[in-house]
């Protein structure tokens, strides 16, 4: 057979069984080759800079994978392979992958998902009986299994070929070296690799996380402190390993403020601790503070009253001065802010802001086109939805309201889903201001709601995530307690009755009195909006 046929099937996976039995010889005699090929063929002690025999901490832990028959294996069974395989078997999933200029990093990429260090390894021996470099991106995606799997040597030698490549100015290579040099004695390198993030630009949460694990588990509490001190001074949200790590460390009963001012930190932030660091929370108040606590999982009654202690939760009423700043903020960021235009015209935002100046004293303000359309467009009764919730408010509640819309809500007929006897009502109740119909009124709806004081409520579904990310981060938080006790959703009507969400009587934020602290934990369930977690670690002092 030609030399040039017999490459060509060689690249292409097809091996032949007395052909291969030949090239053992063959590869032997090569003065450095991968181990793991050594290893296979020869029984050699060559070392290789990538793809040496390592010893897994988490093999005997990892959950049995299913079998795959060598004769059947394609790309989609990589990440259910239980053991290594030929470079043979590569070949044939190769020649049989769509693009195979892609194919080992696209493998690499799936096995990162559900990691299996030695099917990697056995890739990274394909390649390099191939006599080719494994690119950048496969080296990435090997030290990221690497690391996860804990095969910590192996780590240190793909580290060593990704210094010589110059690749090392990658935050998230980086992230990644910083989680692996930090499970082994090596871990003040990572230090180094921190400098460079910085250097780089901002420092993120899983760029310090590992370090101040590290730090305090090797006994340099002050030197974690510092940096965990840093990392929070940043803005940045710890782990729950790196809260847990740091709360363990400051045990002494004059070191308690710096763990109260972490608390406070969560407040301040608007954080809610995860269920495993709520845990870690409880542990450390009973066994670790001067003075007896007693922490209890609980809820809070709607009243804004905690079941386990009786204590009243503070409410969701700005101060005046917190009022004022909202309303200023929400007035110059959003309202007058640099992209209003986008969405609205110089004369249209004059009109309304002369709108609202003179009539300032309602007590709901309804987001027109979301109440409408708050049970989709099947029915496409949108007029009939809008007119059931002004008639309760108006007729039933004795409310003055301000309906928000567009323009075409007048274009209507005397069926369909704009009605014109509906939209007649509606007028006749409330006060109508309707925008052109490529505006948006969100910074409308906003604007009305605050110009009319506290008392003021609005009904809107929209989570108004946009215009927060307008504001400072104090006012944000602001801005989130004043939604959670003003705004209302549609969420039926039920013979006719509109049925809406309670708004908060109680804001959802790490909490504190003389004897209690409170911590609204994420227990991991889904949430929309507003939502906050509705489970609660109650820690109150005495039994």
């Amino acid at each position: 057979m030609p030399a040039a046929v017999v490459r060509f099937m060689c690249r292409q996976g097809y091996f032949l069984a007395r052909q291969r039995q030949r090239g053992i010889t063959q590869r032997c005699e090569v003065p450095f080759k991968s181990a793991v090929l050594a290893h296979r063929y020869c029984s050699s002690s060559v070392d290789s800079l990538i793809g040496k025999q390592a010893s897994s901490k988490r093999q005997d832990g990892q959950r049995k994978k299913t079998q795959i028959p060598s004769s059947s294996i394609n790309f989609s069974d990589i990440d259910a392979l239980d053991s290594s395989l030929t470079p043979e078997q590569w070949g044939m999933m190769k020649a049989q992958f769509r693009h195979p200029q892609d194919f080992e990093r696209k493998a690499m990429e799936r096995l990162v998902k559900n990691p299996n260090f030695r099917v990697a390894e056995s890739l990274m021996a394909y390649i390099e009986e191939e006599g080719r470099k494994p690119r950048y991106g496969v080296l990435f995606s090997y030290l990221a299994i690497c690391v996860r799997c804990e095969m910590y040597d192996e780590m240190f030698k793909v580290y060593a070929e990704l210094r010589r490549t110059g690749k090392m100015l990658d935050p998230n290579l980086l992230a990644t070296l910083i989680k692996g040099f930090c499970g082994t004695d090596r871990w003040k390198e990572s230090l180094e690799f921190l400098k460079i993030v910085k250097v780089l630009g901002k420092a993120y949460s899983r760029h310090y996380n590992h370090i101040i694990i590290a730090a305090v588990e090797h006994g340099e509490k002050q030197f974690g402190m510092s940096l965990f001190e840093e990392m929070m001074s940043a803005g940045l949200t710890p782990s729950d390993e790196c809260y847990g790590a740091v709360m363990r460390t400051l045990s002494l009963a004059e070191e308690e403020k710096r763990v109260y001012n972490l608390f406070e930190e969560m407040r301040n932030n608007g954080e809610h601790p995860s269920q495993t660091l709520a845990l870690h929370i409880k542990e450390w108040f009973e066994g670790k503070t001067s003075e007896k606590w007693t922490g209890t999982f609980t809820s809070i009654h709607a009243s804004g009253h905690c079941r386990a202690c009786g204590t009243r939760l503070e409410g969701t009423n700005l101060t005046d001065e917190e009022f004022h700043l909202l309303h200023d903020s929400v007035l110059r960021r959003v309202i007058h802010g640099k992209d209003i235009f986008r969405s609205t015209t110089p004369e249209e935002l004059k009109k309304f802001l002369d709108f609202i100046k003179d009539r300032n004293d309602y007590d709901v303000i309804v987001d027109g086109l979301n109440v409408a359309y708050a049970f989709g467009s099947k029915q496409k009764k949108y007029s009939r939805t809008l007119l059931k919730v002004v008639e309760h408010l108006v007729q039933q509640l004795g409310l003055r309201v301000l309906v928000l819309g567009r323009k075409h809500m007048k274009v209507t007929t005397a069926h369909g889903a704009w009605r014109r006897s509906d939209m007649d009502t509606i007028e006749s109740l409330a006060d109508l201001f309707l925008t052109d119909n490529v505006s948006k009124d969100d910074p409308y709806l906003l604007s009305a709601t605050l110009s009319c004081g506290p008392h003021a409520r609005f009904i809107s579904g929209d989570f108004m995530r946009d215009h927060k990310a307008l504001l400072d981060n104090f006012v944000q938080r602001l801005f989130l307690k004043w939604l959670r006790g003003h705004q209302m959703k549609l969420l039926s009507i039920s013979y006719g009755v509109p049925i809406f969400s309670d708004v908060h009587t109680f804001d959802i934020v790490v909490q504190r009195t003389q004897n209690t602290w409170h911590f609204p934990y994420d227990d991991g369930e889904p949430r929309q909006g507003l939502e906050g977690p509705d489970k609660w670690l109650c820690v109150r002092r005495g039994n």
